[in-house]
Parts: C-alpha cells; sequence; structure tokens
C-alpha cells in the first residue's frame, strides 16, 4: 500500500505568495500580542506586570501565533516567577486560518487566495483575591 504524502503540502503556485495579516478579534487594553522578536521580550514583561500589579486589571491575555509561541510561554513563565510564582494560568491552544494571496507572474491573470493553518496559543494570567488585596493595600494613593 503506497502512502502519499505530498496531500499536506500547499499546491505550487506559479507567482508570488503575498502573506496577509492574521485576522485578530476585538482586542483589549489587557491583551499582549507577542512577536517572536526577542528585543520586546522586556516590554512585553513590563506591560503584563504593570496591568496586573499597578493598574489591576483582574487579567491579562497572552497572545502567540506560530513561531510566537515560545515566547509567549516564555513571557507568561517570566512573569509568574517574577510576582512569586502566585499568578494563576488558564492555557488555550487552537489552530487559526490565514489567507495569503497569490499574485501570478502573468499580468493578465486574476489573483488568487489559499488558506493555511497555524497554531495559536492564549494564555489568561490572573492574581488570585487575597494577593491583589494584599497588594493593593500596601499602595499608597
Amino acid at each position: 500500500m503506497a502512502v502519499d504524502t505530498d496531500t499536506n503540502k500547499r499546491a505550487h503556485t506559479d507567482g508570488v505568495v503575498k502573506k496577509r495579516k492574521p485576522l485578530r478579534p476585538s482586542t483589549s487594553r489587557a491583551d499582549i500580542y507577542v512577536t517572536r522578536d526577542h528585543r520586546k521580550f522586556n516590554s512585553y514583561m513590563r506591560r503584563a506586570r504593570k496591568l496586573l500589579v499597578e493598574r489591576n486589571y483582574p487579567s491579562v491575555t497572552i497572545h502567540g501565533l506560530g513561531a510566537a509561541i515560545q515566547t509567549a510561554i516564555k513571557l507568561a513563565a517570566a512573569v509568574k516567577a517574577s510576582l512569586g510564582d502566585q499568578v494563576i494560568m488558564d492555557t488555550n491552544t487552537h489552530t487559526v486560518t490565514l489567507y495569503d494571496d497569490v499574485v501570478p507572474q502573468d499580468e493578465l491573470a486574476d489573483i488568487t487566495t489559499q488558506t493555511r493553518q497555524n497554531s495559536a496559543i492564549q494564555i489568561k494570567m490572573s492574581l488570585p483575591s487575597v494577593v491583589r488585596s494584599q497588594i493593593f493595600a500596601k499602595t499608597p494613593r
């Protein structure tokens, strides 16, 4: 019995593939979308800590797509460690459909659209109410 290994590969296209930006649901200030750029890691860290501790947000959600999943997990672990491992984390993984435009080399042909699947992660982080009350009892108003 022969196994066809080409079924999971994308079809060959004659043209240039232009990747569209992924569609995002409506966001709030408590959503942090990370990229795989490690230079932004400290700013992501400061933002997550600021939202949880200084701004008293009930939760912060870290989003990572594709290659940024590893950065999202590292960020969640770093935030948890920096707050004394007292952060409650709820992790959700899913698959996102992404759309690409294929611009043909032949100028008379129409632009076509192709789809592909990519993994994504959402990490919802929150402080327990006991910890939040202790932090805000110490904070001068």
